[in-house]
């Protein structure tokens, strides 16, 4: 496929030293508020899911067992280190990304609105808990505006290359958020068709280009989720069980619908363009893929920066501005800052002191243990539904394991000790809505409640 050879004045960049620093003075902070967070004896649920998922595979030496999962980039870049110190540098490294970005382009239009409107986003409890407790999301905006940067750079130029990384960038964007599919999809296909002067010739190669990646994508996770584990993993994101409605979306997007408006007010009919990404996240929450504020604000921030007119005037400037000043003080006082609460401290407590056991020598439903597994530092201990010999062990668990869990979620589904003790079994403990039944000739596990109880008492003198 051929492209104009098309040659254009180098554009203005800044130091690589000056971005560096720049992008580092932003993200750092971020950083090191999740790791005060984190020291503090905070998890997020989301982390937690991840680091307990990739813990199981490393636990049993299977990295099959992450179970084709998705979405699967996150479960992969955990492998090195499943902790929330390496989960928090992975999601400062992206932001780092995100600012290096932006900064190229502030420099490119000799503006530093742009920059703005990323850090009056960042600099939020939204946009902290892109480091802190949603790395993931992080990750999938860096590789969206990575492609994005791309298709504006291939209308712009007409060179192919720039097709082509756009769409391999939004395919890798899918492996964070089945989103990057969507707006490969409307991309390539719903804005040319919308508005013709975005089609490139011929336009059937612009669309393969933008769409086949992503939609390779798709396929691929789903042949080898089916190969290795006998379904489908469509790509839902179950570790955000809601997404932020429609008038909570536009709360906390004030600085994207004042550009918005800055550019609808423009007699470029393409600048329409700018409101899709809006109705994406809508149309998404509906379908199932969930995702969290802090994605949907960063994302439109990102349409935002993308779509702000080059030549505003200084009251429109102003105007954008003051929307980022009021957006930040707005979350400041209202978002709710992040805290360990009283069934978390109980979780903790019991995940540490079942690490202390002997491999596979617990008997639990996995399926209703979501808040314990948040915490536990290994998953050797357990034996669960995904590991071979679950079923014999429920079957006779007297000489299989020598301890029985029943959680607070447990439905009985598959223990019914939270009926009757297993035969042979006494209880060791009930506390914190956790009951644990051992055999009688197994040590006892202690647990300290002191965190939970002093963690009660505050909260009574409230």
């Amino acid at each position: 496929m051929a492209s104009p050879d098309t040659t254009s004045r180098p554009e203005p960049i800044a130091p690589r030293w000056v971005r560096g620093l720049l992008a580092l003075a932003v993200a750092g902070p971020l950083l090191v508020v999740g790791l005060v967070l984190a020291r503090s004896g905070w998890r997020s649920d989301i982390h937690g899911a991840f680091i307990n998922h990739v813990l199981f595979a490393t636990d049993r030496g299977q990295l099959q067992l992450l179970g084709f999962e998705y979405p699967p980039l996150p479960f992969l870049l955990l492998l090195p280190s499943a902790t929330d110190t390496w989960a928090m540098l992975l999601g400062a490294m992206a932001v780092f990304g995100l600012v290096w970005l932006v900064l190229s382009d502030c420099t490119a239009s000799r503006s530093m609105l742009p920059f703005v409107l990323l850090v009056g986003m960042l600099w939020t409890p939204i946009g902290i808990s892109l480091v802190a407790s949603d790395f993931n999301e992080a990750v999938g905006l860096f590789a969206l505006y990575l492609g994005w940067r791309h298709y504006r750079r291939w209308w712009e130029t007409r060179r192919t290359i720039h097709g082509l990384m756009t769409g391999l960038w939004l395919g890798l964007a899918f492996y964070t958020s089945p989103l990057g599919l969507a707006l490969a999809l409307v991309a390539g296909v719903v804005l040319p068709l919308l508005f013709p002067r975005l089609q490139i010739p011929p336009f059937a190669s612009q669309m393969v280009l933008l769409a086949f990646p992503g939609i390779a994508a798709t396929i691929t996770w789903a042949y080898l989720s089916w190969i290795f584990t006998h379904r489908v993993a469509f790509p839902f994101t179950p570790w955000e069980p809601d997404s932020p409605g429609f008038l909570t979306i536009l709360m906390w997007t004030i600085p994207y619908l004042v550009v918005a408006v800055l550019a609808l007010l423009r007699p470029k009919a393409t600048t329409a363009g700018v409101v899709l990404p809006f109705l994406l996240l809508v149309a998404a929450n509906r379908a199932g893929w969930h995702f969290s504020l802090a994605f949907a604000t960063g994302m439109l921030t990102l349409v935002a920066i993308i779509a702000l007119p080059l030549d505003l005037d200084r009251w429109r400037r102003g105007a954008v501005v003051g929307a980022v000043v009021v957006q930040a003080a707005l979350a400041w006082w209202l978002v709710d800052w992040p805290r360990t609460t009283r069934d978390d401290l109980a979780a903790r407590a019991v995940a540490e002191a079942l690490a202390t056991t002997p491999g596979r020598s617990i008997l639990i439903d996995d399926r209703w243990a979501t808040r314990l597994f948040k915490w536990a530092p290994s998953m050797a201990p357990y034996l669960t539904t995904r590991d071979a010999g679950f079923e014999i062990a429920l079957s006779d668990p007297g000489a299989k394991v020598r301890y029985v869990l029943v959680t607070p979620d447990d439905e009985g589904l598959s223990l019914d000790a939270d009926v009757r003790p297993p035969v042979g079994f006494i209880v060791d403990w009930s506390w914190g809505d956790y009951t644990l039944y051992r055999r009688p000739d197994v040590p006892r596990i202690t647990v300290r409640y002191d965190a939970v109880l002093h963690a009660t008492s505050e909260e009574a003198t409230r």
